[in-house]
């Protein structure tokens, strides 16, 4: 390696003609450019095996790095562009000699980045590819400990360095010193602030935060077309279309579930049941439209153990997925309630720690030829109240034409569908990034507009399950009508909520044809507490000298209060008395599968408890949230 001198002050750098100085140390392409750089951006560089006939002659104050974003001369010798160290070889000796070793290819660090805790520190880089893309990445600082994965990630997004200066190209970064800091952001979607959605690769609001991650991933949200020709061609054959209008509406749905603050619900969920070749998923396709390419779409089956990673990188936005029938049906029950609940495993750092879990708040769009249920028994397993809550099926294929209701002048169902496809491959990635950009400059107050949507009559509920069903209604309806509002649909007025009402019914009267034993039996026992818990039902312990007594309908059974709730303790009599019409055992099975019993001896669903001067056998059960 060639003779280093020390890294250079950020003073060592004159502004000579080809160079300019920046915060970063180095030099700057495009002098006054701001540092807000979105995406991947095209500069029209000298071919790398192709140097110009007449390059610049930079001055250069020695010792110090520059970055050349084109080629450039120096006493007539021409050098391409790239990251230099300019030194000084045996300086003051009569073999002194100037160094212009080339690093890597062209590399500017534009800001320093830390989350909003001030931890998380990194470095915003904006790099070229060979094909002269500009590239930004957020890199995390504790990638330079070895410097290993860092080169890897540059490399892989296909930034180009010397092998041989890889110590020198990490003496350059941890020399850089820009003025500007930017926040950190390490999830994408709303700032804490609400001031700033976070992409991938741009910010939509306040510029100064900034996705970091690990890995320099390519962008998830693509664009391609307009948004008048998304609008006009694409989102105008909703129209007539309650599937499609439920569809797109769902696509714009994620980011009101912190607007509209819903967020302590969770996410939700639409399951589009339909026989193969019928549109389910040239509806899921039009969705995905919304915030990008046909690649948005992603299958049950590709999401794997990469469920937490896909979760996360569309949170505040969309998940669609094709075909439930490809997951795994012993692993989907808990997989429905990961998505809605937004909240991964808890796994260890390589530092041996604890890391964070991953968290996201998503609307998931699924789509499939069998319900969730119908799927979970193919592993023996019985769909519980708070999946169905979370995933809510919605039989789309019994309209006139399949799952559509207008072709808009097409032949059949199938030609519909082709257009479908064919126009969501050539406009798509605009409504979403618009849909940010005018709620962020929106002074409405969105959470009273839903709290009041969920009170009408048309979103009803009869119990838990039908409350969380309606909540995620109702966000798809105000969604769908605010996107209208924005005049991104060029929909009229009302038809989104019409759709989503539309589609709550059918849930509901679906729903009420396969009304579950399961069900009754919780919705018996449920109203047997909420009925009797103050009157047939003592402290097991009692802390007054005076404890109330049962009532004179005749004890069901004692409570006591612990740190997951209130637990009722029934009788075997009262437990056959609270859901009358199923036997002992079909009782008792079903709170335990539903997870309601919660405290045991071995081999038993009952447990042996102290109460009233003797041992009694009691059957511990915690009522769940019915959603």
């Amino acid at each position: 390696m060639t003779d280093q001198s020390p890294t250079p002050e950020k003073t060592g750098v004159t502004e000579v003609t080809g160079v300019t100085p920046s915060d970063d140390a180095g030099c700057s392409r495009n002098p006054g450019k701001k540092a807000e750089v979105t995406g991947v951006t095209i500069t029209p560089l000298a071919p790398m095996d192709a140097p110009p006939e007449n390059p610049a002659e930079p001055e250069i104050e020695r010792s110090c790095f520059l970055t050349h974003d084109d080629w450039f001369q120096l006493n007539g010798k021409k050098y391409r562009p790239g990251l230099y160290w300019h030194g000084i070889k045996n300086p003051g000796e009569e073999s002194q000699a100037d160094i212009d070793d080339w690093i890597g290819a062209p590399i500017h660090a534009r800001a320093m980045t830390h989350d909003e805790q001030g931890s998380n520190h990194g470095m915003l880089l904006e790099f070229a590819d060979p094909q002269g893309r500009w590239k930004v990445w957020a890199a995390p600082m504790a990638l330079l400990a070895g410097g290993d994965e860092l080169l890897k990630e540059l490399l892989k997004n296909g930034y180009r360095y010397d092998l041989r200066k890889k110590a020198l190209f990490l003496q350059w970064m941890m020399g850089r010193y820009p003025k500007e800091h930017i926040t950190a952001a390490t999830c994408t979607g709303w700032s804490r602030e609400e001031d700033a959605f976070v992409l991938p690769t741009h910010t939509i609001g306040n510029q100064a935060i900034r996705f970091q991650s690990e890995h320099a991933a390519a962008d998830t949200y693509k664009t391609a077309g307009t948004l008048e020709g998304w609008r006009d061609s694409l989102a105008g054959l909703c129209v007539g279309n309650p599937v499609l209008i439920l569809a797109v509406s769902t696509a714009f749905a994620g980011p009101l579930l912190l607007r509209a603050k819903r967020q302590h619900a969770g996410g939700g969920g639409i399951h589009l049941v339909g026989g193969s070749g019928t549109g389910k998923t040239g509806a899921a396709q039009m969705a995905a439209s919304v915030w990008g390419g046909p690649d948005y779409v992603m299958t049950w089956r590709a999401t794997g153990n990469g469920l937490e990673a896909t979760a996360a990188a569309r949170n505040d936005t969309l998940l669609p997925l094709d075909e439930i029938g490809e997951s795994n049906a012993f692993e989907i029950g808990e997989t429905v309630y990961a998505l809605a609940n937004g909240l991964g495993k808890q796994r260890a750092a390589r530092t041996g720690g604890a890391r964070l879990s991953a968290r996201w708040r998503i609307v998931t769009l699924s789509t499939g030829e069998h319900t969730l249920a119908t799927h979970m028994k193919k592993a023996g397993a019985g769909i519980k109240a708070g999946q169905e809550a979370r995933l809510l099926d919605i039989q789309v294929d019994n309209r006139a034409f399949g799952t559509y209701d207008h072709l808009h002048g097409y032949p059949n169902g199938a030609a519909f569908n082709s257009a479908i496809k064919e126009r969501s491959g050539r406009d798509y990635g605009h409504a979403g990034p618009a849909f940010i950009e005018a709620l962020l400059n929106d002074t409405e107050d969105r959470a009273a507009q839903y709290n009041l949507l969920t009170t009408a009559h048309t979103f009803s509920a009869r119990d838990g399950v039908e409350a969380r069903a309606a909540s995620t209604f109702t966000l798809i309806a105000l969604a769908g009508e605010i996107a209208t509002e924005y005049g991104l649909t060029g929909w009229p007025e009302g038809v989104a909520l019409e759709a989503a009402a539309d589609m709550f019914q059918s849930w509901k009267d679906n729903r009420g044809q396969g009304q579950t034993e399961t069900r009754q039996v919780l919705e018996a026992v449920t109203a047997f507490i909420e009925t009797h818990g103050d009157s047939r039902f003592t402290e097991i312990h009692p802390t007054s000298p005076e404890p109330v007594k049962a009532s004179g309908q005749g004890r069901a059974g004692y409570w006591e209060d612990t740190t997951e709730g209130r637990v009722f303790l029934f009788t075997a009599a009262a437990l056959e008395e609270a859901a009358r019409g199923f036997d002992k055992r079909r009782i008792i099975e079903t709170l335990d599968a539903e997870g309601w019993l919660i405290e045991k001896d071995t081999g038993k669903r009952s447990k042996l408890r102290r109460a009233g001067g003797k041992s009694t056998r009691l059957y511990a059960v915690l009522p769940r949230d019915a959603e």
